[in-house]
């Protein structure tokens, strides 16, 4: 197995292990027939199964939204570990929401009213606060996974996870039960639920004390076009230490941040570092798709910035001796990068620059004159309005060595989601291809250029967004009510 699909995989199987865990400690802590003997225990104990691993989960997943270093390492990336991120989230939801509705369907096979007594008030605050943790958990992954939200709104809503988390640990640590009959099962969920609101506290709550951030200084602006720009910053004391194409976060202050509501000016923004290793100033190179990144047009000398990082593990730096570097558009920032810090041990590469006009691509110049000095280093403009879009079919043509090169693309979801089929169709294997898919709220893989904010009009303009949303807020206690019926008409005799 290629040792960058074992990295790949690394991360993923510790989470299952670690989620697995509680589910074992459960099953030893007493026999199982007895937990499974009749409806109501067997209902009864999938829900506990349920809810252990699902909080295990949610636990973890505050852990891996923390950015600690030891936990991106293990996940090969920060890119990968976001992505996991997100898969993990969306387990934890599913398997909570089975805990609620096997939970209502054991206490149904008793009585309707007795499941309808878990929704009043008078179950006790154990229950309420299961009830609250729940419906806000519910809230908060349905604009995370569903709606197209900023950049500013999507932090805080994932900020209110950890919230959530306090509320969910309340209700599982004073809930009688499963955690009662085993000290170890205990002290591990313990641990778990620490860990989380531990990572919660670091990230959310004390990162501008706790998180390590480098002070910069805007040295200059340059506009390239009506939607490009490029910032160069030059450090207050030691500069940051990167490899070609990592990311980093940026938040500029004043003056530049006062043109924002208080609760928005300290936010962190990911940028890929389009500088080289080595260089005193830091680069970043940023088209305006968002409120933010419309506004960094104002963006002037002078200016305070904060930065985080460097993340990521997008980069040229593999054994491979022959890659291909595929950009789409703003994609190109990463690979600046790589082809700024290219030495004399560099690889053969060919270098696609897909644009959708001629003028938009940036940075000719001084990508042509590190052509002409590299006799490994081969550039080629791909406009999509003459050349259309660039296909695995020509590069199959243009290279016999596809197979056997590593690929590397950053660009639009769809281009990276439309050539990664189709060279998977031209024999490049899996481990060889390697994208930039990093970035917040691009639920729907839409390109981030035609990503829009939520608001009032574009859920009107779009009735099939709308239905989305309501099916997805309602699926779970349309579920739950539809349990508590049929166990009341099967009461009833009906």
């Amino acid at each position: 197995m290629h040792v960058s699909t074992l990295v790949g995989l690394r991360g993923p199987l510790v989470l299952v292990t670690l989620c697995a865990i509680p589910i074992a400690l459960w099953a030893g802590s007493a026999p199982l027939d007895s937990r499974f003997d009749g409806d109501f225990r067997a209902l009864t104990s999938l829900a506990v199964v349920c809810a252990l691993a699902g909080t295990s989960a949610f636990a973890l997943n505050l852990v891996l939204g923390a950015r600690l270093r030891p936990v991106e390492r293990l996940f090969g990336g920060l890119e990968r570990m976001y992505l996991v991120h997100r898969v993990n989230g969306q387990t934890a939801f599913t398997l909570l929401l089975a805990h609620v509705v096997l939970i209502l369907a054991s206490r149904a096979t008793i009585s309707g009213s007795t499941a309808l007594d878990l929704l009043r008030p008078g179950a006790g605050w154990t229950v309420f606060a299961g009830v609250l943790a729940f419906s806000a958990m519910l809230v908060a992954i349905v604009v995370t996974l569903f709606v197209r939200v900023g950049h500013e709104l999507f932090v805080y809503v994932q900020r209110s996870f950890g919230v959530v988390f306090l509320g969910a640990a309340y209700h599982v640590f004073t809930t009688n039960g499963a955690l009662g009959d085993s000290a170890v099962l205990n002290v591990y969920m313990a641990s778990l639920a620490t860990l989380g609101i531990a990572a919660f506290v670091y990230r959310s709550v004390l990162g501008s004390l706790l998180v390590r951030r480098r002070k910069y200084r805007v040295a200059s602006v340059n506009r390239l076009d009506e939607f490009v720009t490029e910032v160069v910053m030059e450090p207050r004391d030691r500069p940051l230490e990167h490899k070609p194409g990592q990311f980093l976060f940026v938040n500029f202050r004043e003056p530049f941040s006062e043109q924002f509501r208080p609760f928005l000016r300290n936010q962190f923004h990911p940028f890929s570092i389009t500088s080289a290793p080595g260089e005193r100033v830091l680069r970043i190179t940023v088209k305006a798709v968002g409120d933010y990144t419309r506004a960094l047009r104002t963006l002037e000398a002078g200016a305070e910035a904060v930065v985080e990082g460097p993340y990521g593990s997008f980069s040229s730096d593999a054994p491979n001796d022959r890659q291909i570097w595929i950009a789409g558009g703003i994609g190109v920032t990463p690979f600046l990068s790589m082809a700024r810090s290219l030495n004399g041990h560099a690889p053969d590469i060919d270098f696609y620059y897909c644009v959708e006009h001629p003028p938009e691509a940036h940075f000719l110049d001084e990508l042509r004159a590190i052509a002409s000095e590299r006799e490994g280093f081969r550039l080629t403009v791909v406009p999509r309005d003459t050349d259309g879009f660039l296909t695995a079919e020509r590069l199959a043509r243009k290279h016999d060595d596809l197979g056997s090169a590593d690929v590397l693309v950053c660009g639009p979801p769809a281009m990276i989601d439309s050539l990664r089929s189709q060279l998977a169709d031209r024999g490049v294997a899996r481990e060889r291809f390697h994208a930039e898919e990093f970035g917040f709220a691009k639920i729907g893989r839409q390109p981030a250029a035609e990503r829009e904010e939520l608001s009032v009009s574009a859920l009107r303009s779009d009735p099939k967004q709308l239905a989305t949303l309501f099916a997805v807020a309602f699926a779970g206690p349309f579920l739950a009510i539809g349990v508590l019926v049929g166990a009341y008409l099967l009461e009833r005799g009906l």
